[in-house]
């Protein structure tokens, strides 16, 4: 069995943004990895979205098409306000 071989698509300022954002991808089936240098939950540190190599350009392309404000990654990261729509 062969070994998936992940990208760096992205570096959020943080984790709560990052897993918003995977989960944002995860719904277009787009698998994602998270790493983060937080040695503690809702410490501020970068956090690092990785995506699998044979999906790098369709990731890629979902994130030029949504841009997402940092009040729309809040509202994903904690769910207030019902579902999120992108703007056209």
């Amino acid at each position: 069995m062969s070994e998936t071989e992940w990208r760096l698509l992205t570096t959020l300022t943080d984790l709560p943004s990052a897993q918003s954002l995977a989960e944002a991808l995860k719904a277009e089936g787009i698998a994602t990895r998270l790493a983060s240098d937080a040695s503690v939950l809702g410490q501020a540190a970068p956090a690092r979205l990785y995506v699998e190599a044979t999906q790098s350009y369709r990731a890629q392309q979902f994130l030029t098409q949504r841009q997402f404000s940092d009040e729309e990654l809040e509202l994903l990261a904690t769910g207030a306000g019902g579902e999120f729509c992108a703007p056209d």
